[in-house]
């Protein structure tokens, strides 16, 4: 058996440095998990409908991230399974759903249908908008993921209807507000021929869509997230952090509100009254106003409810150094009340994973300087230049191994956390005008675990 194993990498090896192109199938490479005993009749209940030839299909991201997804989908008091496969038969062809039902205490299938692709990103199950109806909905992806199709499945009288499809880069299912149950937002596709946008989806009680839609005036090559927070009238701001390009970001808030008044109470709106509304638009501001490195994602930082938007300038001091030299200071900005603002100022370290957020008493009097010879970060008093004679009120350490650590310890460093092999340490110096205890240090920090 060891043989057989060598013969087969040694072979594979051979022909990755050949050069020749090799397309894997992980589906077919990885061994599936062992099947529960329900499961197991699902199964077989299925190769009965479709065949034993066929291999299960598995979504890749999301709360359902089996083959198998047991849900009621009919409001009949009863579960539905749901089960995507595809046959091993190249010309029988592509991805398929199917749903089976317990009649009689077995599981039988009672609905099949081709899918919009051949690769299942996610799938939530929910009701929409003013509408009691259970949704099914699945993104799929091409197998080179150069095209996305969002369908919301209903399934009604034994059959799976569809009565949405819409091509995607990105879509949630989130409150927005004022209905019953949760909107499907989608961001749509990137695409040369129409430009960048956000969509909101509410289902009414007659089971029809409303679309209100939000073209965004930049035209965007990806979109790394979307998040949430909640407005002071209780509405949800929807934070999309999209990408310019290869190494920048900026973000869009919006949300759904009244056309004819986007402060008007929830407790006045009807469906056909709703648009979306560019919050940063209505304070005055731009996405261009939030551009940063990719790198810096949105984020709650302080779990309040709201998310925080970093964007970044450089440190006292450091105004006219080159930019390989420059440490910068990342302000975290914030909406509320029609205001974008600054709400924290810090020191964002990616690679070590942690953000200290200045002290209040801090802000405009203290710079950073990385000394090379400690191996540390340091922030000091700054009064009009960089200087090396500097005060210094905090250092912040990352030991690597346990005899490190331990001589920091020593020498008056408090350990704040660790990560691994990584140990944060950090030694607050005390007697000076803007000196903080080191007890209230670590409230200041926020760890990237």
């Amino acid at each position: 058996m060891k043989d057989k194993f060598r013969l087969f990498f040694c072979s594979l090896f051979s022909l990755l440095l050949s050069g020749c192109s090799i397309s894997i199938n992980i589906d077919t490479m990885l061994t599936p998990p062992k099947l529960s005993g329900e499961q197991e009749q699902i199964y077989q209940a299925l190769q009965e409908a479709a065949g034993s030839d066929i291999r299960l299909k598995y979504p890749k991201s999301g709360s359902y991230l089996s083959a198998f997804i047991i849900a009621d989908i009919d409001s009949d008091s009863g579960e539905e399974a749901i089960v995507f496969y595809e046959k091993n038969s190249l010309s029988s062809g592509g991805l398929r759903i199917n749903i089976l039902d317990k009649i009689d205490d077995r599981w039988q299938s009672i609905c099949d249908r081709s899918a919009e692709g051949s690769e299942i990103e996610k799938v939530i199950i929910s009701q929409l908008g003013s509408s009691d109806r259970t949704n099914i909905l699945v993104g799929y992806s091409t197998a080179n993921q150069s095209e996305k199709y969002l369908s919301v499945y209903a399934y009604e009288n034994n059959y799976l209807e569809q009565p949405l499809i819409h091509s995607y880069a990105l879509f949630d299912v989130a409150d927005t507000g004022s209905s019953p149950h949760p909107d499907l937002i989608l961001l749509g596709a990137v695409t040369s021929s129409e430009p960048a946008y956000a969509a909101v989806y509410r289902l009414a009680e007659d089971n029809l869509y409303h679309e209100y839609k939000l073209q965004f005036s930049n035209n965007y090559t990806d979109y790394q997230q979307l998040i949430y927070g909640k407005l002071p009238d209780g509405r949800t701001a929807l934070y999309v952090d999209a990408a310019t390009g290869t190494s920048s970001l900026q973000t869009e808030i919006f949300c759904l509100a009244p056309a004819a008044d986007a402060d008007s109470p929830i407790e006045s709106e009807s469906d056909s009254d709703l648009q979306i509304v560019n919050l940063l638009q209505r304070c005055g501001k731009s996405a261009e106003d939030t551009v940063r490195r990719a790198s810096l994602s949105s984020m709650d930082i302080d779990h309040d409810g709201c998310p925080e938007i970093p964007v970044q300038q450089v440190f006292l001091g450091y105004e006219s150094s080159p930019e390989s030299e420059q440490i910068r200071q990342t302000n975290w900005l914030t909406m509320q009340e029609n205001q974008l603002f600054t709400e924290y100022q810090s020191y964002y370290n990616i690679n070590d994973g942690y953000i200290f957020l200045l002290p209040e008493l801090w802000k405009q009097k203290v710079t950073v300087i990385n000394n090379m010879t400690e191996n540390e970060i340091q922030f000091c008093t700054y009064d009009s230049a960089l200087s090396e004679t500097m005060p210094v009120l905090l250092r912040i350490y990352i030991a690597y191994d346990d005899a490190d650590r331990n001589d920091h310890l020593h020498a008056g460093y408090q350990l704040l956390h660790t990560k691994g092999t990584a140990s944060c340490l950090v030694k607050a110096e005390s007697g000076q005008e803007l000196s903080v205890p080191t007890a209230d240090i670590l409230l200041y920090f926020h760890f990237l675990d």
